[in-house]
């Protein structure tokens, strides 16, 4: 049997088109139809045998690549990746090492692909609050059974880490969770059912994308612009009865750095109470912005689930998130959580009670943070804007539009050679044509200002040379 043969015995008249194509290829991959390094058919074949459009089989198979599965070669066709490769950059690609060995030069990568924020201060607060959990836990804590809806005490201890409009409310409307991607994962599985609509932003946090897809839902985007999302396109969704959650970053949007203003987000609100749809906010990057517009939860507290963590905040390796939302979903979503893995570790909990107690401190790095992102990006801007259309800027990184005749495959590859990694702007697309013209520059994550510099040249070299084949720069 062949893959076309396949789409072909497997129908669907459902209107889910998309989602059942997507489903077939992904089957065929897993049972070997489609073997590792096998060329897909074109996508004009593709789509005919499917009797679908073009677009939503070009859809199909930029889903797949966007989850690892198959790689586009330019000019060549679209190929089913090798199986040690097959979800190994599901959500984001990553360099092979952070800091490698150049081949050519005796250099390393500087990577502005993961968005994180470089700090000291979070290694040596994490070893401290391990170091006091160690000795100060109770062995009811660290000896028990816990289900997934939390203790009050732990709740009430962990409020220092929501914005200021949230930290009065109940702690049955708050759920300890182990972060802001799996708040995403537990809400959309516990509160969706099986052929509900998910609705997004054009361009989001690849990690959205991978849930809905992993749990079987459809989506569809909503038109932007430069306040978020567009009430009239949001509404006309709506209307249609396809949705029932709506997925959205209003503050330090990742990757288009917009803040929704308060009165874009009353409109919004309105319309989801209005037709009874779900608000997820993730708020992963809101305690950089402590002046920004209240979360959703505190505007529309029984339509809204406010998610946030402390990956970005202290170290990716506290895994420990917050859900807000009203308590009989709360009380849904821990129940996800005690199927999923019980509880959330009381070591991890113990600890970030520990440093939530360093209000100061917390202070303090937030103010840094935000000095240094000032300084990053006024460097990065100065080195790369003769080579850019357009630069948006947030405390967490950039999103910049290249000219149209910049090849952005052809450049991350370059980039890559030359010892910088960087994210084309299309891994963050939930359509075929956002973000096709972008890159997202993590200018956070270097350890220092000169290491940034020193990607940010090399970047500006592959750039001054768009037409160059040679990657040998250095």
């Amino acid at each position: 049997m062949t893959i076309l043969s396949l789409i072909s015995k497997n129908q669907t008249d459902d209107g889910q088109k998309y989602a059942h194509l997507e489903q077939l290829f992904k089957t065929a991959i897993r049972d070997g139809i489609l073997k590792p390094g096998e060329k897909l058919p074109p996508l004009r074949t593709a789509a005919w045998e499917a009797k679908c459009s073009l677009g939503t089989m070009s859809r199909v198979y930029s889903s797949l690549e966007r989850k690892g599965l198959v790689s586009a070669k330019v000019g060549r066709g679209t190929f089913v990746e090798e199986a040690a490769n097959i979800g190994a950059d599901v959500i984001l690609p990553n360099p092979q090492h952070s800091r490698r060995e150049h081949p050519l030069k005796n250099d390393y990568t500087v990577d502005l692909g993961m968005n994180a924020i470089a700090n000291d201060w979070g290694e040596e607060i994490i070893r401290w609050a391990l170091q006091r959990t160690s000795t100060k836990a109770s062995s009811f804590n660290l000896m028990t059974y816990r289900d997934g809806f939390g203790d009050a005490q732990q709740k009430l201890a962990l409020r220092a880490f929501l914005p200021e409009p949230l930290r009065g409310i109940s702690d049955d409307r708050i759920l300890i969770n182990h972060g802001a991607q799996n708040g995403v994962y537990t809400a959309l599985g516990r509160l969706s059912s099986p052929g509900d609509t998910i609705c997004q932003e054009p361009l989001s946090y690849p990690g959205v994308s991978a849930a809905i897809s992993q749990l079987g839902l459809s989506s569809l985007t909503v038109e932007t612009d430069d306040q978020g999302i567009c009430p009239i396109s949001f509404e006309q969704h709506c209307k249609k009865g396809r949705v029932r959650i709506l997925v959205t970053t209003a503050t330090g949007h990742n990757p288009t750095c917009i803040t929704t203003p308060l009165s874009r987000r009353k409109e919004i609100g309105a319309i989801a109470r209005k037709y009874d749809v779900l608000i997820i906010e993730d708020d992963i990057y809101g305690f950089l912005y402590p002046d920004a517009p209240p979360p959703y939860a505190e505007l529309f507290p029984e339509q809204a689930i406010y998610l946030s963590g402390l990956a970005k905040r202290i170290t990716p390796s506290l895994r420990i998130g917050f859900a807000v939302a009203p308590p009989h979903l709360t009380m849904l979503m821990a129940q996800g959580i005690t199927a999923q893995t019980w509880m959330v570790s009381p070591i991890l909990i113990n600890a970030a009670i520990e440093i939530a107690s360093r209000t100061d401190d917390l202070t303090d790095f937030t103010r840094q943070t935000t000095a240094t992102a000032k300084e990053r990006h006024n460097l990065t801007s100065r080195i790369l804007s003769p080579y850019i259309d357009s630069y948006a800027s947030c405390q967490s990184h950039a999103w910049v539009r290249l000219p149209e005749t910049i090849s952005i495959s052809q450049l991350v590859r370059r980039a890559s050679k030359v010892g910088v990694h960087i994210l084309d702007g299309s891994r963050f697309a939930n359509n075929t044509t956002s973000g096709r013209h972008n890159v997202r520059l993590s200018i956070m994550a270097p350890e220092t200002i000169q290491e940034l510099e020193r990607g940010l040249i090399k970047l500006s070299t592959a750039l001054s040379n768009p037409n160059e084949r040679s990657c040998d720069f250095f």
